[in-house]
């Protein structure tokens, strides 16, 4: 979800404040409201369309504050598709932000689980124990080869077949679509917005 915040134009916003008899208590909530409605156009034109385009469908525009000189607006997919937090950013190891210490940690105990797993199923391969590969669960496996109780525990569970801590990897690429249209669209909002204050302080030049 994108947060839009009217920052800078000090000078406009002084001369409005100044004008305030001829305003409303909540004159930028339209011009925030204008600029807000062309980010989300743009990011409905990036997003992600699959087939059903529900993601693009699904953004929308809300104004959650405003009042006297202030107004606040939210841009970005409604609750029914939080899945495109999944394509904004990734999963796994397509994440665009850094893998926790605790994951890297479990990646690296997997992966080197599987390296003593290939190696003992070599050597019972090649007829050195046939009891290697049949119980992985064994303190002689423990003695012979230097494996500690909770490698062994390691060795038991990727015999069994279950899924080991650090194994399971969801990896999609991030999709990013509203981080772009920000980047694409903010100098033109921008200006948007500064026109729609000049257009204000015209037309209560005008009246007055």
């Amino acid at each position: 979800m994108i947060k839009v915040a009217l920052k800078g134009g000090a000078e406009l916003r002084r001369k409005l404040m100044a004008m305030e008899k001829g305003l409303a208590a909540d004159f930028l909530r339209p011009v925030v409201y204008g600029g807000a409605q062309d980010l989300r156009g743009a990011m409905v034109g990036l997003a992600p369309k699959g087939k059903t385009g529900k993601l693009a469908g699904g953004i929308d525009v809300e104004i959650i504050k405003s009042g006297k000189g202030y107004a606040y607006a939210l841009i970005g997919p409604q609750e029914e598709q939080y899945y495109g937090l999944f394509q904004e950013y990734g999963l796994g190891t397509g994440r665009s932000v850094p893998i926790q210490e605790k994951t890297r940690r479990r990646r690296g105990n997997y992966e080197q689980s599987m390296k003593v797993r290939r190696e003992l199923l070599e050597r019972w391969a090649g007829g050195e124990d046939i009891n290697v590969g049949r119980a992985y669960l064994n303190r002689d496996l423990g003695i012979n080869y230097g494996l500690t109780r909770r490698e062994l525990r390691r060795q038991w569970i990727l015999e069994k077949g279950w899924n080991l801590q650090g194994e399971r990897r969801p990896n999609m690429a991030a999709h990013p679509f509203m981080r772009p249209a920000v980047t694409w669209r903010w100098p033109y909002v921008r200006q948007y917005i500064t026109d729609g204050l000049l257009g204000i302080i015209e037309q209560l030049r005008r009246a007055a």
